[in-house]
């Protein structure tokens, strides 16, 4: 029996329903086009808030990432996403996946309070609390070259958080570590350091000696 045009069209869209239903957490084709595309040196190009298709990604929310070791696109990404935010000649000291152009919950963050300030990477994190105590502080941001502004943030924060052998922990985290932490937090939400600053004044141009 031959199927009606719109019996086709019904099924197509179910079948798109399904199929996105099934693969939440997973990578699109278009951001596993760009997780293999081939650089100097691995280091992936940043996204920039100057360039109008770069802003569309960074102001999306970003979406959850199933925690999958086995997961040889997911590994290649967070060992990019590393090289590229210690690149020597842009140096960073957090890095959220949307500057990489992938709306997945992934970050790496220099913990300033633990022995030998090491890189960590962390999967859907998301802070759970925020402590009343806050402090301004000055912050840049490898998507926005240049600048630097005066945020205001939380002194201590509690994340919750996947590592890649599907763990899942709870954190406190205090001090400069609980800044980057926000900052590469609010990356995945969409947010941009300088939409916190309601006083424009407060973002300064750098000099090209600092």
């Amino acid at each position: 029996m031959e199927l009606s045009k719109k019996t086709l069209t019904l099924l197509s869209i179910i079948l798109v329903i399904f199929l996105t239903s099934c693969t939440p957490n997973r990578f699109t084709f278009k951001e596993k086009r760009i997780i293999k595309r081939k650089s100097s040196n691995n280091i992936m190009p940043l996204m920039l808030v100057s360039n109008k298709r770069d802003s569309v990604v960074l102001y999306k929310v970003s979406k959850n990432i199933k925690a999958d070791s086995t997961n040889k696109y997911l590994t290649r990404f967070i060992d990019r996403m590393y090289v590229t935010v210690r690149d020597p000649k842009n140096p960073g000291v957090g890095i959220a996946a949307p500057q990489l152009g992938i709306n997945k919950r992934i970050i790496w963050v220099q913990r300033f309070d633990k022995e030998k300030k090491p890189f960590e990477v962390y999967l859907n994190t998301k802070i759970v609390y925020y402590s009343k105590e806050k402090s301004d502080g000055m912050e840049g941001c490898l998507s926005i070259p240049g600048y630097r502004g005066l945020v205001n943030r939380s002194d201590t924060i509690v994340i919750n958080y996947d590592f890649l052998n599907q763990t899942n922990l709870i954190d406190t985290v205090s001090g400069f570590s609980a800044i980057i932490f926000q900052h590469e937090i609010d990356h995945l939400e969409g947010i941009l350091y300088t939409d916190r600053i309601k006083d424009k004044s407060k973002i300064t141009k750098i000099k090209k000696s600092e």
